[in-house]
């Protein structure tokens, strides 16, 4: 298990592993943050995760899971190529800044992706919609069908996320789709 980016997202993850005793190997190119994170104990390796040889003594190799949680989008997209290309056999699972940034992933062969704000928006949507006084079922239900609907159109939107003119016409048709399925359920 190799965390590739040891900032806010890749912490979570490493402390989720942590308390379930599964090991990992972390990796980050930030020197500072290197040094913040060894003041506290964490046991972090610096480097750049996008040289080869650095995965391989990160265990890349052996490992199963390679996260994908570093800042920059075309350090993202270098370290998908270099393990798809060179560790075959390892789960790739990438953080995405935003939905362009899921097609060029996916373009690259990953399939387990997450959007860095999609899910923490959601919860933000839920507190704001209780603080309302919308009753828990129907905010569930408003959240699934956001989500769901949302997760669909962004995977249906690859086949042309190069040319502005359809990406622009499909945003249009998938508000205007996602408001009749609000109103649908609403009835």
């Amino acid at each position: 298990m190799i965390i590739a980016g040891f900032g806010r997202m890749g912490q979570i993850v490493g402390r989720l592993l942590r308390l379930q005793g599964i090991t990992f190997t972390a990796l980050e190119n930030d020197p500072d943050q290197v040094q913040v994170l060894r003041r506290f104990g964490t046991t972090v390796y610096f480097g750049d995760p996008t040289r080869l040889e650095l995965l391989r003594a990160a265990g890349a190799d052996e490992a199963k899971v390679l996260v994908i949680a570093v800042d920059d989008t075309e350090e993202t997209l270098k370290l998908a190529e270099v393990a798809k290309r060179h560790f075959p056999h390892l789960k790739v699972m990438s953080r995405a800044r935003n939905r362009r940034h899921v097609h060029l992933l996916m373009d690259r062969g990953l399939t387990q992706i997450v959007r860095e704000t999609f899910h923490s928006s959601l919860k933000l949507s839920e507190m704001v919609l209780t603080e309302l006084g919308v009753p828990q079922d129907r905010i569930r239900r408003a959240l699934d069908l956001f989500a769901d609907h949302d997760e669909r159109a962004l995977a249906q939107a690859h086949a042309f996320y190069e040319d502005e003119r359809k990406m622009i016409q499909s945003a249009k048709d998938a508000a205007d789709e996602l408001t009749t399925l609000f109103e649908a359920d609403r009835r």
